[in-house]
């Protein structure tokens, strides 16, 4: 099984990535995670995404490109997260697995409303450990300034979690998401993303039998 996830922030995306790569034995491959290794490893490559990422843009396709195709031509089954985030993307991954006639099974859609989008990500707080364990939603209720028992590290609001932030990200969400809607429209699956993490995994699950 070969497929990949997309989301508003704050869907659970990532979270429900790590599950179900890990239920079907998939490698997950993160976008985010492999940019993090190209700019730790000291590359000229990862100099250059440093500067992106800390300018505030999205590292271009072209990179994106190179460093997925070179995480998964030697691999059979995946699970990408974060990854792709345009139309012209989506196009060159089908190529490129087209290519080596190993096609996507499929898109995994998490959504959930602006509203709810909105309320989870300006209520969430963050630790040194954590990306949203200080949320309500995972029943560990903290303020800001508590300290995280496992880290040490108070927990904080991310600076990209105030309102008009995420209003705009959400503005920059739907005006790419809704291309990848219409091009995966035959081989996606919409997964309504309310609930607890049990239960949103549970209906992935059973919608990804039909794939395994």
């Amino acid at each position: 099984m070969r497929i990949t996830f997309f989301g508003p922030p704050g869907s659970g995306k990532g979270t429900q990535a790590d599950r179900i790569s890990s239920y079907f034995g998939l490698q997950h491959i993160s976008t985010g995670m492999l940019f993090r290794e190209e700019i730790n490893s000291g590359s000229e490559l990862g100099k250059r995404i440093r500067e992106i990422v800390e300018s505030g843009h999205l590292v271009g396709d072209e990179i994106a490109n190179e460093e997925v195709f070179t995480r998964i031509e030697t691999i059979d089954e995946f699970l990408l997260d974060g990854y792709p985030r345009n139309l012209q993307q989506a196009k060159s991954l089908d190529e490129f697995l087209e290519s080596a006639c190993k096609p996507l099974s499929g898109a995994v859609f998490i959504h959930i409303s602006d509203e709810e989008v909105i309320d989870r990500l300006t209520g969430r707080l963050v630790c040194a450990c954590s990306n949203g364990s200080g949320n309500a939603d995972s029943g560990n209720i903290h303020e800001e300034g508590d300290i995280c028992p496992v880290c040490g590290e108070a927990f904080e609001k991310r600076s990209d979690d105030r309102s008009e932030v995420v209003e705009n990200r959400l503005q920059h969400y739907h005006g790419i998401t809704k291309y990848l809607e219409d091009y995966y429209k035959s081989r996606i699956l919409v997964i309504d993303g309310l609930g607890t993490i049990d239960q949103v995994n549970e209906r992935i699950r059973k919608e990804l039998l039909r794939w395994a």
